[in-house]
């Protein structure tokens, strides 16, 4: 899997954050998840993510926003999938 794959999602996924009707701080969270994705993505060819939490912040988001925004959740389970493929 191309990290470009990930970060097309991770850019698809901020728009779609931006368009829910959510509390600014449950946005604000997403927002911050992506943000540490995206980071750890372009942090070069040997992708190791130095926050081990991310995983787990990923599998917390998609169970919170499973029910009330299954768009959003759908995007998460992708992203966790494509991440796991190319090994973080």
């Amino acid at each position: 899997m191309d990290p470009k794959h990930v970060h097309e999602q991770l850019n698809r996924l901020q728009s779609e954050i931006d368009d829910l009707p959510v509390e600014s701080g449950e946005r604000a969270k997403l927002h911050a998840l992506v943000e540490d994705i995206d980071r750890e993505l372009g942090s070069g060819p040997e992708l190791v993510l130095e926050d081990t939490g991310l995983q787990e912040r990923l599998d917390e988001m998609v169970s919170s926003f499973e029910v009330d925004h299954p768009t959003i959740s759908g995007l998460l389970k992708d992203i966790m999938v494509k991440l796991a493929s190319i090994g973080v």
